[in-house]
């Protein structure tokens, strides 16, 4: 039989059809679209229902054959950037300083983005992962360690888009906010398998692989919801009394540069919003006040014993209280160790005096959020500062302080200026803080009440630590208040992005969280994650709410990030693997 030249024969198989490699210019297309896409779905546009969608346009930049670009990183590192100008876009607004801040972090929060698509691209073309698998593993490994490097940074992940659907994010008591996004990235990755095939020269090739991938991620939302169901109808009944919390919403904004004459202002804004709640509760009054960090500004006082005063000030302040206590002409103490032992007394309390005075007018237990400064002859600066939280008893007796464990590095200390303070000259920071070392609790009520403080309910672990730290003091802790003053950021999406945060940190460690933030989002969240009562955008309001304990165990106190932390070495090794290979961003 007479063969047509190019027609292939019987026993022949039909050569493989590439797809062409995807250019520099449909490269960096795809980059901006993911980053546009990606942004779109976080605050303050909160399209949260595309986020199933959202990263398909870098997941075809995974799922390419070939990346001709001589140097794709460069592209998708600008995509990324992109993405985080925009949607951390608020980090510019408490100082033009800060902008400087904005900048740079957007620039590594970038690197994120490289970083995901050659783990991925790793995993598929070189490891032969389907893609249903290789994405979520490689989204939430970058994730992860964006959480651990540099203090840690988890905002506008996304499986924070998804706070709405309280049976999925169940699943945040087992993987955390990550594994949240992990099943969204899978969901997305079944569709790009998808789309692939049908697109795809190879159609029929790919279209059963595909089919495959799109059963895997309709099952791992399937199972993930099923769990949440299951979480949701285990969470205990509400039995015996709430904890009565009113927490004080004021609105004012903001500045690195304090004005030391606005303490009486604010103190007095605080105080009239308290007096106006109270009155409107009528005689029942509630077992704790909440005020929002930082909102009494005139902070605690401790003196070491070690620090030695100047004279003039002991014979000053020693005078000073005799002429307030009418005991003029009584002989001061004799030896200087007594005079200085007298002074370090009269200076501390006459910072809870005042504090004493309000909480004895309010008649309830409250918490209240102010800075302490401890003067001391041990650190270069001869002073160490505190943002802390402190609890008063209703006839004014200090109860515990807590002082911030987790400061936020640039913006409330910066390293190494503990040794060198001339360091906060080149800064609009007047001062560092030091961290705490301890959690604290106090019963009120019968109820246990911990306390964290503004940017600590972004941490996972920090959170976990609390609790886990506080059931072995003496008992875990029916609820966690988080003090906030996010008058820094003019009511923008950061207040979002916080508030979704505290969100997902109440499932995972099974703890009601309530929240007290100067110009908002104050709050009360149960333990399945549900938002019970939210104030408003940059303005006043008072929350009166009944706080249940949850107390149920969860797999995230046991293991941490664990299981995420593995994820993190599947990523390593795989890029590892492929070190001596022309890059994990090309398929060899």
């Amino acid at each position: 039989m007479t063969r047509i030249p190019g027609q292939r024969a019987p026993h022949q198989r039909a050569p493989r059809q590439t797809a062409p490699a995807m250019t520099g210019r449909r490269l960096l297309v795809l980059s901006l679209a993911g980053a546009a896409t990606m942004f779109l779905v976080q605050p303050p546009l909160d399209v949260w229902m595309l986020a199933w969608l959202a990263p398909l346009p870098w997941l075809a930049i995974v799922q390419a054959d070939r990346l001709a670009a001589p140097h794709p990183w460069r592209s998708l590192w600008v995509g990324g950037l992109c993405h985080w100008l925009a949607a951390i876009h608020w980090l510019r607004l408490p100082h033009p300083a800060t902008s400087i801040g904005w900048v740079a972090l957007s620039a590594y929060l970038a690197l994120y983005v490289p970083l995901f698509i050659a783990i991925a691209r790793r995993l598929v073309h070189g490891w032969r992962w389907p893609l249903v698998v290789a994405a979520p593993v490689a989204w939430m490994a970058c994730e992860q360690l964006r959480g651990w490097v540099l203090g840690g940074f988890t905002f506008g992940g996304l499986g924070h888009t998804q706070w709405r659907w309280t049976t999925l994010i169940q699943l945040a008591d087992c993987l955390g906010a990550v594994g949240v996004g992990g099943v969204v990235m899978a969901v997305a990755a079944g569709l790009a398998a998808a789309a692939a095939a049908i697109t795809s020269p190879s159609h029929r090739d790919r279209m059963r692989s595909a089919v495959w991938e799109c059963v895997a991620a309709a099952a791992v939302l399937v199972v993930a919801l099923g769990y949440g169901a299951w979480r949701i109808r285990g969470a205990p009944p509400a039995d015996g009394p709430a904890l009565d919390v009113l927490l004080v919403q004021g609105s004012i904004d903001t500045e690195l540069k304090a004005d030391p004459e606005a303490a009486g202002d604010v103190a007095r804004h605080y105080d009239g919003l308290t007096i106006t709640a109270l009155a409107d509760g009528g005689e029942q009054r509630p077992d704790l006040i909440a005020w929002p960090e930082t909102m009494w500004r005139w902070g605690l006082l401790e003196i070491d014993p070690a620090e030695v005063l100047p004279e003039s000030v002991v014979e000053q302040t020693l005078a000073g209280r005799e002429a307030a206590s009418g005991t003029a002409g009584v002989t001061l103490p004799a030896s200087a160790a007594d005079r200085q032992a007298a002074c370090r007394r009269v200076l501390e309390e006459e910072r809870l005096a005042l504090l004493a005075a309000y909480a004895r007018r309010y008649r309830s237990h409250w918490l209240v959020g102010l800075d302490k400064q401890v003067i001391t002859p041990d650190v270069p600066s001869g002073a160490k500062n505190y943002n802390c939280g402190l609890f008063l008893d209703p006839d004014g007796v200090p109860l515990a302080c807590y002082s911030k464990q987790h400061p936020v590095m640039f913006g409330e200390y910066i390293p190494g200026a503990d040794r060198f303070p001339w360091l906060y000259r080149l800064t609009p920071l007047p001062a560092g803080l030091t961290a705490g070392t301890q959690p604290v609790a106090v019963t009120i009520a019968g109820r246990r009440v911990a306390v964290n403080i503004c940017y600590e309910t972004a941490l996972p672990e920090a959170v976990r630590s609390l609790v886990l730290k506080l059931a072995d003091q003496g008992g875990r802790p029916d609820v966690i208040v988080n003090l906030t003053n996010d008058g820094w950021f003019w009511g923008s999406s950061e207040l979002d992005m916080h508030l979704t945060a505290a969100i997902f940190r109440a499932v995972e460690v099974r703890t009601p969280l309530v929240i007290a933030a100067n110009t908002g989002f104050s709050a009360s969240i149960d333990g399945s994650g549900r938002l019970l009562a939210r104030g408003p955008r940059r303005a006043t309001a008072t929350l009166r709410v009944g706080v249940r304990p949850d107390g149920r165990s969860s797999p995230w106190l046991a293991w941490g990030s664990l299981p995420l932390g593995v994820c993190l070495a599947v990523a390593a090794v795989s890029l590892l693997s492929g070190w001596s290979r022309q890059g994990s961003l090309e398929k060899r």
